[in-house]
């Protein structure tokens, strides 16, 4: 179970609120008597929640079998602003986006963070189309193979979307409905964790959980720049060799990022003491 470093000034509402769980469960796992007794630098065990994902397929002819071992994750944005600006995430219309435009993600995330199934990822998902990824030659025009796709229902800037409606319709989608959200963030976490240890193939780095941008930059435009991957946990493009002296807190103000997640990155506990030559994985950071 994930254990979170109590930050100065932070509440247990607070901490509940980032991990998708409530007050009581962290109160009743770790013995705490009253939710106003808690204490810079304590270490709270958080309550692993289960998160339901519901099964919305797709027709089978919006996909094919797979014959590839799946090496990477492309995250996506869907709405339907561009035909209903101020009720751009219906459900339904999305899935007819999706199924009268021949086209597939293996899962869609909701603005509350619900998940739904839209293809098995025993299937080969027609999300990603043309495009290639440096480093990756085999793989240009061919991400489909390779990949699981995660469309998350959201709506980037302005010049990000320009490519689908124009700068009028823009303007009639209310600013809660741009960018995404805490929910959205949590379940993505929570379902990359259970992609990957079903898919041990694919590397949790961001040269293999990237944006669809990044795979066809000039044709694609999301996730977008509103996209924090700093949220994501995807592991940095660097590794830091423990020095003597060095603690977990030394090396997250090094690297611009926290105890927390350096601990939960490489699946130690915060407050462990470090070993000189040990290797620690730094969490990608926000660009």
């Amino acid at each position: 179970m994930p254990v979170h470093i109590v930050q100065p000034g932070e509440s247990l509402w607070q901490i509940a609120q980032k991990y998708n769980t409530s007050v009581l469960e962290i109160m009743r796992m770790n013995n705490i008597q009253s939710p106003n007794k808690i204490y810079p630098g304590t270490a709270i065990t958080i309550p692993e929640r289960t998160i339901d994902v519901q099964n919305y397929y797709l027709p089978l002819e919006n996909s094919k079998p797979r014959t590839e071992n799946i090496t990477h994750v492309v995250i996506h944005f869907i709405s339907n602003a561009a035909n209903d600006p101020r009720n751009p995430y219906n459900l339904q219309d999305i899935y007819y986006i999706l199924l009268n435009g021949g086209i597939s993600s293996h899962y869609l995330i909701g603005r509350n963070g619900k998940i739904y199934r839209l293809v098995n990822e025993n299937r080969v998902a027609y999300h990603a189309g043309r495009g290639n990824l440096p480093g990756f030659p085999g793989y240009e025009n061919q991400l489909n193979e390779y990949s699981i796709g995660i469309e998350l229902m959201a709506i980037g800037t302005r010049d990000e979307m320009l490519p689908f409606f124009q700068s009028q319709t823009y303007n009639s989608i209310d600013p809660s409905n741009i960018g995404y959200t805490d929910a959205q963030y949590r379940s993505l976490n929570w379902l990359l964790d259970k992609i990957i240890r079903r898919n041990p193939s694919i590397i949790r780095d961001r040269r293999h959980v990237v944006g669809h941008d990044e795979y066809a930059p000039g044709r694609r435009t999301d996730p977008g720049t509103l996209f924090d991957w700093s949220r994501i946990r995807v592991i940095g493009q660097f590794v830091h060799n423990v020095r003597s002296g060095e603690t977990l807190w030394s090396i997250a103000q090094k690297y611009g990022t926290t105890i927390n997640a350096i601990a939960q990155w490489n699946n130690i506990n915060p407050t462990a003491y470090l070993n000189i030559g040990q290797r620690i994985l730094i969490p990608v950071r926000k660009q």
